[in-house]
């Protein structure tokens, strides 16, 4: 199933919206949108509750490209901001996982000594 022919370049979908006409419960339709994101620009973001494809391009004013500009942007800042926050998560679980084979080398050496 292809989540893009529930999606166009005009109106914001919420995903409850995509869950009640795909029939897909919110985490397909969530693992779908970030498929789709591989491939093809979904514009989102935070103030307008919802996905839609980006726009054609060669159609657009300058004052429509402006904004699809600032909307692509906005999306730019998102991923950016994700990945700051992966990477502080990132650290805490390489140091997490550090006191595991610590701790595992400890009893290691116990079970060794007897």
């Amino acid at each position: 199933m292809n989540i893009a022919e529930y999606l166009d370049d005009t109106n914001f979908k919420s995903r409850h919206q995509l869950s009640c006409e795909t029939g897909l419960v919110d985490r397909a339709v969530r693992q779908k949108i970030s498929d789709l994101k591989m491939n093809v620009p979904v514009i989102y973001n935070s103030q307008t509750k919802g996905y839609r494809l980006g726009k054609k391009l060669d159609t657009l004013s300058l004052e429509e490209l402006e904004h699809e500009r600032l909307m692509t942007q906005h999306c730019l800042n998102d991923i950016e901001s994700r990945k700051e926050v992966f990477n502080q998560q990132e650290r805490t679980y390489i140091a997490y996982k550090y006191q595991i084979e610590r701790f595992m080398h400890q009893r290691l050496l116990e079970k060794l000594n007897g």
